[in-house]
């Protein structure tokens, strides 16, 4: 049909020299890109779970998105929207769209919810009932990332002045009709009328809608110009963008032999003859045999190689069920960091394209494997990928990032697909795109097992694989998690419980394959490992330490508080029975670029024989944090660890006798655990304060408790057993701890009942609620793409702390800490910016500041300390403005907010109250 000259002089775009894009053109761009985005983007399963109950199936799926694409901003075509800009108001009112005097309150009528008020009209005008036509109008009234509530959608009809009657409406429906007619969805209409779309439905097409808008909103793919067509434009604007298509894995289950090894082999590096772990060819099995996407737990000890097996099954599943992509999240920014590297190596050796890369945290700038990738994705755009294939391409980044085709980061990239944030719909479609790895899944307390849990339940409506890695699991946590994906794939809130293996190494999947594969041991020697108790006075660890030392080795010291580590490490440090360079302090307070050369150094000292450059000490002592349990492949030779959780325990016992080696000293020659961290003497043990403080006293006994009667452990064997034990309901404590255990259990059980609730507060609604659409999906304006969101909408349950840049000044110069390689004590700039090398090692020089400094009010007291120390250069660098910063002095020490703060090259950052000695 042909447009009026009304609704050709609608605008949609334009800028301060005059360019104007007219309202018609930005929807047939917009149109045509979503085609693109349907046939060379979205991958197979993703365009089914779009198709969801569409009678027409995928057909459907895309005719449907490429309409609601053409017409998501119809609302534009309104006096609301339309009087922005005077001169273009003005044309269009001498084309017969007058506005109204009463347009003060403008706001009160966005053009997305306009949207998603007219399409629905312009459905219910059609026969259509109002409860299904809302399930197709919030699509386009969410495509700015937040659904109107259904209170504004109500008030929007009386809007009469700012929505427009008369010719405003005839000039809506032509370009609704216009739309309706060349999208093809005019001759589906009658048959979508009864088919109410599903929420998970309705949250990927949002977001599909969203992806195609901003592609075709972009100047310099579509430029400002009125007498351009755009059915040929969008195809080479698209291909300029250079956006990698989705990955397409190459299979060929028969040419392996059916039982995975040769793929195996062609995916990583297998030392000599060594062959597949059994646990890994069971994953590869179950991945092969599954009917469908669904669930895999995966329970083996450190060592075991559950990542590789994990990658692999991915790639089947993949290859199976039409992903495009990978998801792998780990606990922190470090073990992120790690798996990047291994992860690219595995794509490297993939066949085909992968196409794109994300490191998905807050510091990933700061990654030099990403940086790389990053600097092929700018220089591709429009050109051939580099020769692995994949790149970090320039269109994703920020809330875009999860968007690319393979992801490592944080498992609060994942666990924010529960979390009621701005474009939460995008993080859907990311994660909807992929397979979802999420390793050491034991690390989530309960308030992120909250959003973790709930973000399963949407997985599972979306029908994306998951596989979950952990040590071991109780079996409480384990059935928790297979609940919550299968009340998302059924709705259903009584289940029947999934079977799991008794067995260790453990592998549980949902829906169970016909044949599911039965995990044999993995044939490695069993490790007997004595534990010991140790008082908790610091100087019986120095004489423990002394006396195993006695003819070399390597002692691991595992503290529960950085406070302990440094006391600990300063008491070896003085008391002689090493050399300084046979001591190494390792934990979260340093500077993030130390912290990093540290654990280099510790990989390098005490890693695999088999890693290059290895070169074990003859002896040597470390002492260190959670750190060490949670990312380092390290190996010692004797292991001293403060109290802990029992799965925790294990952890930190999985690095003792990790790797295989025949000239350990003979008094280390067996592997020996001391604990301490609590007084032994009393009935039942009391848990020193600091550990209480991290880990809850009733964690912390009942793992005294499984450990009171055992002189010896075996690994991995008896780990289940002792993770179960410990978490079991009701426990059965030893004689005489009753009480006392009762009591820590009561505190326990409600300071995991206040996590839930805090939880609950930014908690997105269940894939099957009753709320039958995405309308009040959203209720914050919250932003989606930062490392913390703040405040009480977050998900993990960290008080909140600060991070700032550390310099140092010296005289009228500031300057980089000396203990920054290639940049020690070089001079900023502070007036002018730094040049860009420079201002990126700077931003490397960031610490998280401890919780007692910000704790009982006293965040607004340090933030503004930290912000009396401002410099104007840094604002004009990418890497630096906005940032705080930590100056000290000569001597490396400032005061902030009644603290004396002081930065040791060995211990790190010191904290004491000022006035306190030192």
């Amino acid at each position: 049909m042909k447009l009026s000259e009304a609704t050709w002089s609608a605008w949609a775009k334009s800028d301060r020299d005059g360019g104007r894009l007219s309202l018609v053109r930005h929807c047939a761009d917009a149109m045509a890109v979503a085609g693109l985005v349907w046939d060379r983007w979205l991958p197979r399963r993703t365009r089914e779970a779009m198709s969801v109950g569409l009678p027409g199936g995928v057909a459907d799926g895309r005719v449907l998105f490429v309409w609601l694409a053409a017409v998501h901003d119809v609302g534009k075509l309104t006096p609301a929207f339309a009087c922005q800009v005077p001169v273009l108001a003005e044309a269009m009112h001498d084309k017969g769209l007058r506005m109204g005097g009463a347009l003060a309150n403008r706001r009160a009528l966005p053009h997305g919810l306009a949207s998603g008020v007219e399409l629905q009209r312009f459905l219910c005008e059609q026969g259509w009932k109002k409860s299904v036509a809302l399930t197709y109008a919030v699509v386009v009234d969410g495509h700015h990332g937040k659904p109107s509530s259904r209170g504004d959608v109500g008030q929007a009809r009386f809007q009469a002045d700012l929505l427009g009657a008369g010719e405003w409406k005839r000039c809506r429906d032509e370009l609704l009709t216009h739309f309706t007619c060349v999208s093809g969805a005019q001759e589906r209409l009658e048959a979508w009328r009864e088919v109410p779309l599903s929420v998970p439905v309705q949250a990927l097409l949002t977001a599909a809608v969203i992806v195609a808008d901003w592609v075709a909103s972009n100047q310099d793919l579509f430029p400002l110009n009125q007498n351009r067509t755009s059915s040929t434009e969008a195809v080479e604007a698209w291909e300029a963008l250079g956006l990698p298509s989705a990955w397409v894995p190459v299979l060929d289950r028969s040419a392996d032999g059916g039982d995975g090894e040769g793929l195996f082999r062609s995916r990583f590096d297998l030392p000599g003859e060594a062959r597949m772990r059994p646990l890994q060819a069971g994953c590869v099995a179950a991945a092969w045999e599954v009917p469908e996407p669904g669930v895999m737990v995966v329970e083996a000890a450190m060592g075991e190689g559950k990542t590789e097996a994990a990658l692999l099954a991915a790639e089947i599943l993949a290859f199976r069920f039409g992903l495009g992509g990978v998801f792998v999240a780990l606990p922190t920014m470090a073990t992120s960091d790690a798996m990047f590297g291994r992860v690219r190596r595995w794509v490297g050796r993939l066949p085909g394209e992968v196409g794109s890369m994300f490191l998905a945290h807050g510091k990933a700038a700061l990654n030099p494997e990403f940086a790389e990738l990053k600097r092929a994705g700018f220089a591709s755009i429009g050109i051939d990928c580099d020769d692995s294939g994949v790149i970090a391409h320039s269109w994703f980044v920020g809330k875009k990032g999860p968007l690319a085709n393979v992801v490592v980061g944080t498992i609060d990239q994942v666990l924010r697909g529960a979390l009621k944030t701005r474009h939460l719909m995008l993080r859907h479609l990311g994660l909807a795109n992929k397979v979802v790895i999420v390793d050491e899944v034991h690390a989530a307390d309960s308030y992120m097992s909250t959003y973790l849990c709930r973000c399963l339940e949407w997985l599972g409506a979306y029908g994306v694989p998951v596989i979950l890695l952990s040590a071991t699991l109780p079996s409480a946590q384990r059935r928790s998690l297979l609940a919550a994906y299968r009340r998302g794939r059924s709705g259903a809130t009584e289940t029947e419980p999934i079977d799991t293996a008794t067995g260790y190494p453990r592998l549980t999947v949902w829906p169970a394959p016909e044949a599911m594969p039965e995990i044999a041991s993995s044939g490695r020697e069993s490790v007997a490992v004595s534990i010991e108790r140790l008082d908790d006075d610091v100087a019986v660890v120095v004489s423990a330490v002394k006396a195993a030392l006695a003819d070399g080795g390597v002692v691991g010291i595992v503290c529960n508080t950085v406070g302990c580590a440094q006391e600990m490490f300063e008491a070896l440090r003085t008391s002689g029975v090493v050399n300084r360079d046979e001591l190494l302090l390792v934990h979260s307070r340093f500077v993030a670029t130390h912290r990093t050369e540290l654990e280099d150094d510790l990989r390098r000292l005490l890693g695999p024989p088999t890693s290059a450059g290895s070169v074990r000490p003859g002896r040597f002592v470390l002492v260190g944090t959670q750190v060490i349990e949670q990312s380092l492949d390290i190996d010692v030779d004797l292991l001293i660890t403060d109290l802990a959780p029992i799965d925790l325990m294990l952890q930190r016992i999985g690095r003792l006798h990790r790797h295989q080696r025949a000239d350990r000293p003979h008094r280390v020659a067996q592997p020996r655990c001391l604990v301490r961290g609590a007084d032994w003497s009393q009935l039942p043990p009391n848990p020193d304060r600091g550990s209480v403080a991290v880990y809850q006293k009733a964690r912390l006994l009942r793992a005294a408790a499984v450990l009171d009667q055992r002189a010896e452990l075996r690994i991995p064997e008896d780990v289940p057993e002792l993770v179960e034990t410990a978490y079991a309901e009701p426990f059965s404590p030893p004689s005489g701890w009753e009480v006392s255990l009762a009591e820590a259990d009561a505190q326990w059980e409600a300071f995991r009942a206040e996590q839930r609730h805090r939880a609950g507060a930014y908690l997105v609604r269940s894939p099957h609620s009753e709320m039958p659409t995405l309308h009040g999906w959203v209720t914050t304006d919250l932003p989606d793409d930062d490392d913390r969101v703040g405040g009480q909408a977050q998900v993990r349950d960290a008080e909140d702390s600060i991070e700032a840049i550390v310099v140092r000044r010296k005289g009228s110069e500031v300057r980089v800490l000396d203990v920054v390689k290639d940049y020690a004590d070089r001079g900023i700039p502070t007036e002018g910016p730094p040049e860009p090398e420079l201002a990126k090692a700077v931003a490397a020089c960031t610490i998280r500041l401890p919780a007692t400094l910000t704790r009982y009010g006293g965040m607004g007291r340090v933030i503004t300390a930290l912000e009396d120390t401002w410099y104007p250069g840094w604002q004009q660098s990418h890497w630096l403005a906005g940032e705080l910063v930590l100056e000290l002095d000569e001597n490396l020490s400032t005061e902030l907010a009644g603290y004396r703060l002081r930065y040791d090259d060995t211990l790190g950052l010191l904290v004491h109250r000022s006035g306190e000695s030192k």
